[in-house]
Parts: C-alpha cells; structure tokens; sequence
C-alpha cells in the first residue's frame, strides 16, 4: 500500500484529515504516532483474508432500499478500515451518480465502466476508481468503485456460453486486493443479477416494511434458489433487511412480524433500518448516510451489519418480541 493509500483509509477511519507529510514524521519518529491512529491501524492489520468476501444486496422491486443499503454497508467496512470494492451493476447507475455527479460521464468517455467490462474486454482492475480519488467537482470516493452505465442494460440481450459467471470471472484478478466487495444488482430478476449473485458469497434482501413490497420476495429467494442449485452452491442468504421502517406505524410492525412468520425459517429477519430525513439529506448532497449522520439510528443499523460481517458473527436481528407485544397493546380500533 502507498503512503497516499494509508493515508486515504487511516482518515476513513478514524474521521480525521491527517496529511502525507505527518505520516512521514510519524513513520521517521519525529513525532510520536496518537493514540488513535495506533488503534486505527491495528484494527486495519487484523485478520486479512487471502481473498475478498463478495455481498450483493438484491432485490426485483425498485425503491426498497436496496442502493441506499448497499452504499451504507460498503462505507461501514470502509470506517473499519476494510479495503472495499463497490460494484454498481444497476443500469440505473444511482450508486454511480450519487457518489461521482458529473465525473460519471467522464468515467464512460474513459472506458472505465462495468459495462466496458461485461460487455467489452477490459479488466476490472483497469476501471475502478480509487477511495480518496479526487473528482472534478471536488468530491472524494468514499471506497473504490467500479461504476455502472445505462449501456449494462444490453446485457440481457447477450448470449455466450459461460456469459452469467462473467462477473465471476472479472473479479478474481482483484479479489486478493480487497477485504470485501459490495455488489448493488439491479431492481430485475434478469442476467445481471443472476450475475451479482453468481459471483457473491452472500446475499442480502432489503425489503421495505409495506404490504405489497413482501409479496414478491418469493420470486427473489426462487431466484437464489436457482443460482444455489445451478451456478453457485456456495452462496448462502444473510438474511432480509427490512427498510424505511416506522416503529409508529402499526401497519410497520404488522408486516415485520408477518416476515417473521412467513419467511423465519427461510433467512433471518435482521434489524430494520428505520424511516429517516437523514437518508434525503444524504443523497441530495451525494454523501453516505453513515457519514454525514453518523450518530442517527439509520447509520446505527448500518454500522452493526458492517461489524457483524467483519466479525463472520450472527447479523443483528429485527427485536420481534417487543414489536409483538406493542401489537398486543395497542387498541384494535386505533388508527394505523
């Protein structure tokens, strides 16, 4: 790793602007290192698997979070001083957009895209943008990214042998790079997610707490099933994340202990991420939610899936018991 590379995850971590010329006084022993950079690179140094662990969350409905939680994810395993690879498969490129504004169209114009990838004949490695890369506008990548571009959405149209392991293949030359790699797929169940998921070890499904959003969680897990089956044996669902969920609502709770009893054998219920401004503040000014709000109960949720996954320990889950008996409290003719 460079000094600009330490540098660019050490402030990552630790919330700080530390610059190149203090690192070399530290490394020189001209100044003694703080007490918490000291902390911050022994978190950095421990257990670094010889190859990335891949998430991808997934989901065929759009709007339930699924980019939103994607980014907030890849951004916790970054401020634990993981290296982390984003991948944004989505054509819609929102992960893209947000985080690179206007450098989106020039990231195309210079070849580096997931579509230059999938449907053309550059590495991976070649495209991806680095963490701490400063943008035209002046912005930074808050992780490395391998952006997406509206032409993926040919890639339906394809046909090869081999084609849905082809994100597969594109990540192993970089996997020893990194810690973790994020996939945000597509709100479809066609090739490129059948592409995310063939390639991950794990797979999250976020599903916002409405009614009509967990009636089609079946064609996801049919899916997964499916590429289990017939693609890739190893892959394994961490569990439903339940999003922009309003702890008022009875209407929320009701479905959060419908997705308990329906699919409570099937994956675990994890810890809804509750219904926040924060999220349009974030997004309005191209930001991760876990920075710009780092204390808000959004941020709080992100942040203990990140350590989980870092961990390899069980994923927090949703607290039914209490949502249960606030069901059972509350009056049946109250309004919901």
């Amino acid at each position: 790793m460079s000094q600009a590379d330490l540098m660019t995850r050490l402030n990552q971590v630790i919330g700080r602007k530390y610059d190149k010329p203090k690192l070399s006084r530290w490394e020189n022993g001209k100044e003694p290192v703080p007490t918490e950079v000291q902390a911050a690179l022994a978190r950095m140094l421990e257990a670094k698997p010889a190859n990335a662990q891949v998430l991808v969350l997934a989901n065929q409905k759009g709007g339930v979070g699924k980019t939103t939680s994607a980014m907030n994810i890849a951004g916790s395993l970054a401020r634990l001083g993981l290296r982390v690879l984003m991948i944004d498969l989505d054509p819609q490129a929102t992960v893209t957009t947000g985080l690179l504004a206007s450098a989106a169209v020039d990231a195309y114009r210079r070849g580096r895209t997931m579509a230059h990838v999938i449907l053309g004949d550059t590495a991976l490695g070649d495209i991806i943008i680095k963490q701490g890369e400063i943008l035209a506008d002046g912005r930074a990548v808050p992780f490395d990214l391998a952006a997406s571009h509206i032409e993926l959405s040919e890639t339906d149209g394809k046909r090869e042998p081999g084609f849905d392991v082809a994100v597969r293949e594109a990540l192993e030359p970089v996997r020893g790079a990194y810690d973790w790699i994020v996939i945000d797929a597509p709100p479809n169940l066609g090739m490129l997610t059948w592409m995310a998921l063939a390639a991950a070890e794990l797979v999250i499904i976020p599903v916002r707490t409405e009614p009509f959003d967990t009636m089609g969680v079946g064609l996801i897990l049919g899916t997964i099933n499916k590429v289990q089956r017939r693609l890739n044996p190893s892959l394994r669902l961490a569990g439903i994340l339940p999003t922009q969920f309003d702890r008022r609502k009875s209407v929320d709770r009701e479905v959060l202990a419908h997705l308990s009893g329906s699919l409570g054998a099937v994956a675990p219920l994890l810890s809804p991420v509750p219904n926040s401004a924060v999220f349009g503040h974030a997004a309005r000014n191209g930001r991760l939610v876990v920075d710009v709000s780092s204390t808000s109960a959004a941020a709080g949720v992100y942040r203990e899936l990140a350590v989980a996954l870092s961990k390899g320990t069980a994923l927090p889950r949703a607290d039914l018991q209490s949502l249960v008996q606030q069901l059972q409290e509350e009056p049946t003719h109250g309004p919901h």
